[in-house]
């Protein structure tokens, strides 16, 4: 079933879109901004210094969604999503042991959500020296299209990664696999957005079927585990927050909240101003450290995966 999709596959990653705020602002990027949201991005100076005001406000899910009981993917079990962690390449500096337990500590969190809802995230077994990622293997950066998961944390990789599939600058990005209408094989990048294309549908919630995500770390950044090592950089990101941000978005969750970066005249970094109301895991400026959910974060969550396991839905 893998292999079927796999070499039914289209090549279209070439022309994959970011969901860019702005790129001197950004610290996570997604495959594809949803139709259903909308960013707002404003640019003035004020007292000497640039202000870069980005919102992004609409419904915070995708266009495309995971399917409940969906036969089509990696689905033993109809309410659960499976995932694999490539262990092969790790962010720099940092054991396996602590981007184990960052990957672990995210999956928990979601899995912690009480909503009423069904879903688990559940991990397979993968060989200590299996290099995963289909479409790192596709721009001959490393990689394998075998094994797959519903999920594939295919580890930190160079910014030429994100070069070479044109969606650079990104400290981490998460790329769906979709269903065409037509012959049910896989659309990726920006053409999972094409208004001329029509994309399978089998449960009717208007949103595009997906049949995996991979999930790609920029290695070029500095990752830190302790609070203390955060420094006063922006390219000292926070190992789990990031996981999480980024694990959000495989599970169909669009950025959403306010923030203000604050640039002195040469485009260097001042200060991050987000009001409490902002402080979202999925806020598209998250530089601060965010290892839970706000409530808002929750709610989107659960919009998305309330109903599964309550009634008739998926692939049959």
């Amino acid at each position: 079933m893998l292999e079927r999709h796999l070499q039914r596959g289209t090549r279209s990653w070439r022309r994959a879109t970011v969901g860019l705020a702005l790129a001197i602002v950004l610290i996570c990027a997604t495959a594809a901004p949803a139709q259903s949201s909308m960013n707002k991005t404003r640019i003035f100076e004020r007292d000497g210094e640039i202000v870069v005001v980005s919102q992004d406000v609409g419904n915070q899910a995708f266009t495309y969604q995971w399917v409940e009981n969906d036969e089509r993917r990696h689905a033993e079990n109809g309410l659960t999503l499976y995932y694999r962690i490539d262990q092969t390449e790790l962010p720099p500096g940092i054991s396996w042991e602590d981007t184990e337990a960052a990957i672990e500590s995210a999956v928990a969190t979601f899995n912690a959500i009480n909503c009423g809802k069904n879903l688990q995230l559940v991990r397979l077994p993968t060989d200590v020296d299996a290099d995963l990622g289909f479409i790192q293997d596709d721009v001959d950066m490393g990689g394998s299209p075998l094994p797959l998961a519903d999920i594939t944390f295919a580890g930190w990789v160079p910014n030429d990664f994100f070069v070479a599939t044109g969606i650079a600058p990104a400290f981490g990005v998460a790329l769906p696999f979709v269903f065409d209408a037509a012959d049910g094989s896989l659309v990726w990048g920006l053409d999972v957005l094409d208004p001329a294309r029509e994309f399978a549908d089998v449960n009717g919630d208007g949103k595009h079927d997906m049949f995996a995500t991979e999930i790609y770390f920029n290695s070029d950044a500095n990752y830190v585990v302790d609070d203390d090592d955060l420094g006063n950089t922006l390219f000292s990101i926070d190992l789990e927050s990031i996981v999480l941000h980024e694990l959000g978005h495989a599970l169909g969750m669009d950025h959403f909240g306010r923030a203000e970066v604050i640039l002195d005249e040469n485009g260097n970094f001042v200060d991050l101003v987000i009001n409490e109301n902002s402080v979202n895991l999925m806020n598209t400026n998250n530089y601060f450290v965010k290892r839970d959910l706000s409530g808002s974060d929750i709610g989107s969550f659960c919009g998305l995966y309330g109903s599964w396991g309550k009634g008739p839905a998926g692939a049959q």
